[in-house]
C-alpha cells in the first residue's frame, strides 16, 4: 500500500511539472533564460536545479550510478537552451523514474543505503524518506518557477496535489 502512494506521488510530481513545461514554452529565449528570481536565478536553471537531483538519486537507487557518481552528476546549463531541449532530459528523467518507482514493492520502501557526505560522516538513509524528499524538492521549485511563470502571463495554473486527485481519479 506505501508503495502505490509513493508511486500516486510520483505521478503527481510528473504531472505538476508537465504543467510547468507547457507553460513553460510559452516564454520568449529572453524569459526562460534571463537572470531573474526563480529560486536558482533564471527559469532554465530553476528547472535544471528541479531535474538534477531526480536524475541523480534515482540514478543511485536504481544502481546505474554508486552514490558519489550519482552526486557528482551535473547538468551545464549551455546544453539545455530552451524549453525542448529540457523536455528531452526531462523525458529521460522522468523514464527512468518510472522504471523504478514502477517496480517498487512496500518493503523495498524500507530499503537503507549508506553514503558518506563529502568531509563528513558515513549515513544512512531509508528509500522511502529520500523519495518524498524529491517530490517535496520539486513542489518548492516548480513553485517559484511559476510565480516567474505568472508574472510572464503564462501561468501554469493549480499546481496542487488535490488537482492532481481531481484529474486522475
Amino acid at each position: 500500500m506505501f508503495a502505490d502512494a509513493v508511486r500516486d506521488l510520483y505521478a503527481y510530481n510528473r504531472w505538476a511539472t508537465e504543467r510547468i513545461l507547457d507553460a513553460t514554452g510559452r516564454l520568449t529565449p529572453e524569459q526562460l533564460n534571463g537572470p531573474g528570481t526563480a529560486g536558482h536565478g533564471s527559469v532554465r536553471d530553476t528547472l535544471l536545479h528541479l531535474l538534477r537531483p531526480q536524475l541523480g538519486w534515482v540514478s543511485w537507487w536504481d544502481g546505474s550510478h554508486s552514490a558519489e557518481d550519482a552526486r557528482a552528476l551535473r547538468l551545464e546549463p549551455a546544453e539545455y537552451p530552451d524549453t525542448a531541449a529540457i523536455r528531452v532530459l526531462w523525458t529521460k528523467v522522468e523514464q527512468q523514474t518510472d522504471a523504478f518507482v514502477s517496480g517498487l514493492t512496500d518493503e523495498a520502501m524500507d530499503r537503507t543505503y549508506e553514503y558518506t557526505i563529502p568531509n563528513g560522516p558515513k549515513t544512512q538513509m531509508i528509500l522511502w524518506k529520500m523519495m518524498l524528499h524529491i517530490v517535496n524538492h520539486g513542489t518548492q521549485h516548480r513553485s517559484e518557477i511559476a510565480v516567474k511563470l505568472t508574472e510572464f502571463g503564462h501561468s501554469p495554473g493549480d499546481l496542487d496535489y488535490i488537482m492532481y486527485v481531481f484529474t486522475h481519479p
